[in-house]
């Protein structure tokens, strides 16, 4: 995208609210179905297999996400874009209409697919439309726009259940979409890069199989089969031996659907990792934070849609600030700031493992203002971070695997949470196990959140 094609004046700014509100409702629409989610289940007599749909819904996700830089190159970043947010918003329409789980998991699953499209875009629109300098501060505003869609989807989805229209509530996150479609529609241009290659049908097929063998053996495991029974040990051979060829495969293929070769660069491994690992806090918080207040402690779905709502509304806050002032110095500034909100996540979560059926819900409050910080800090630094390594033909794939990364830990720390309830765990080691995970994400951090000499030469979030 060379600089004659940059979008300046008026035009500019009317992209850059799109890209916001596009972030608004990926979060709004993510949040909302988490409060909606456990009432159609109830209404369809399938609660027991609310782990097995939250896995479905980030398996469609997974599906996507590594593609996202060969789609995006291929069709453009706009229409991946526009098509990903409309899919999503018919399968939820579809959910609507459907009593029998079968079609209703195949739905969700396409929800996540259509969530997955346009997932990480907003983060390639926005780095095509601001300077390098500029991309702590702005990915600090999608960041806040993050918190914002989060804060509104959630209590707008729990008051419409309150009243009566589940239904409704389902599709209540896509008042959001609206600004988006016409802006970006209107006034973004859709960008296509020159592709290096046929399509890579070899590897999105060896992907489909790992992420299909490991999310079934793991969610569906312990009560539709045993985890070492025919069955279960096809699945997990099924995962290993997919994973296996795919490395094979991505890594002498000139033109990868999936950019494995990515992961030489330190930077980038070290912040897929721990965003893999932080996923189990979004998904205590957000997931069975939002189950435990519902079904543990017995509160309404408007009480259990606030559960969140702290933490949003500090991110919402703190995004809006923290991105600019850790890039004025971003070599100096970003480790500390890093691993503070890596210990914020573990904070957070030792406080949910706390949890008694006659807890205050102030409890959870002040665990997700934790997690607020957390999120305002890691959201507007670490995408800069492993930038540094990169070339601008490299973001949008890059992106697409971070967020691939993101959802792929969200993924497999649902099924494995699916596993610990079937085993007849409660909530609570959930939460203690997600303490684990941002325990060992504290540590990776430590060692790895550090600039080579070669990166302190370059500019915060350099390409």
């Amino acid at each position: 995208m060379g600089e004659e094609q940059k979008i300046t004046g008026g035009i500019k700014i009317v992209v850059i609210i799109s890209v916001l509100m596009l972030m608004t409702t990926s979060l709004a629409s993510n949040y909302s179905g988490y409060v909606v989610l456990p009432s159609y289940l109830a209404k369809i007599n399938a609660m027991d297999f609310f782990s097995v749909c939250t896995a479905s819904g980030s398996m469609g996700v997974m599906f996507v996400l590594p593609l996202a830089g060969v789609l995006c190159s291929k069709f453009g970043v706009k229409a991946v874009t526009l098509f990903g947010v409309g899919l999503q918003i018919l399968a939820r329409i579809g959910l609507m209409f459907t009593d029998f789980f079968i079609v209703f998991i195949v739905l969700w699953t396409l929800n996540g697919v259509g969530s997955g499209l346009f997932m990480s875009t907003p983060y390639a629109i926005m780095s095509d439309i601001v300077t390098v300098e500029e991309r702590p501060k702005y990915y600090g505003y999608i960041s806040a726009f993050c918190a914002i869609g989060a804060l509104a989807g959630a209590p707008v989805a729990g008051a419409v259940l309150d009243w009566g229209y589940i239904n409704i509530a389902m599709i209540s996150y896509a008042i959001f979409a609206i600004i988006p479609f016409i802006g970006l529609g209107l006034f973004y241009p859709n960008k296509k890069r020159p592709s290096p290659g046929k399509f890579d049908f070899l590897g999105v097929l060896f992907l489909i199989i790992t992420i299909a063998g490991v999310v079934m053996w793991l969610s569906l495991g312990g009560k539709f089969f045993g985890f070492i029974s025919p069955l279960g040990l096809l699945l997990a051979a099924m995962g290993i031996l997919g994973a296996a060829a795919l490395v094979i495969t991505e890594r002498n293929c000139a033109n990868p659907s999936v950019p494995i070769h990515m992961f030489k660069k330190p930077s980038f491994r070290a912040a897929f990792l721990i965003q893999m690992l932080i996923m189990a806090y979004i998904s205590c918080a957000a997931v069975y934070g939002t189950v435990y207040v519902q079904q543990v402690m017995h509160g309404s779905s408007l009480a259990s849609s606030t559960v969140t709502m702290p933490q949003t509304s500090i991110q919402a806050i703190l995004s809006f600030f923290v991105g600019g002032y850790i890039g004025k110095n971003f070599r100096k500034r970003f480790r500390p700031a890093a691993l503070l909100a890596l210990a914020g996540y573990a904070i957070a979560l030792i406080m949910f493992s706390s949890l008694q059926p006659a807890s205050s819900m102030m409890i959870i409050y002040v665990a997700t203002a934790f997690g607020g910080i957390s999120q305002a800090i890691i959201n507007s630094t670490i995408a800069p971070f492993f930038q540094i390594d990169l070339k601008p033909e490299e973001i949008e794939s890059a992106l697409g695997m971070f967020q691939f990364g993101l959802t792929g830990g969200s993924c497999i720390f649902v099924a494995v949470c699916g596993m610990v309830l079937n085993a007849g765990f409660t909530l609570n080691h959930v939460f203690m196990l997600g303490t684990a995970f941002c325990a060992i994400a504290l540590v990776i951090g430590f060692f790895c959140f550090r600039f080579s000499k070669t990166e302190t030469a370059k500019k915060p979030a350099a390409v």
